[in-house]
């Protein structure tokens, strides 16, 4: 392969890395956000009634 080849791949291995990592952080994101505005309508969630560590 030639250098520049390389390098294109080099590139598009790194977008699509970079793309990845955003878009699972965009979504851990809206997920924190849903269970934040649904603690805040309804509570926070009650205890687990079967946790040893009460």
């Amino acid at each position: 392969m030639t250098t520049h080849a390389l390098a294109g791949l080099g590139l598009f291995l790194t977008g699509a890395a970079f793309s990845q990592a955003l878009a699972f952080g965009i979504a851990a994101w809206a997920k924190a956000r849903r269970e934040r505005q649904i603690d805040d309508t309804l509570g926070p969630p009650a205890p687990d009634p079967s946790d040893p560590n009460k």
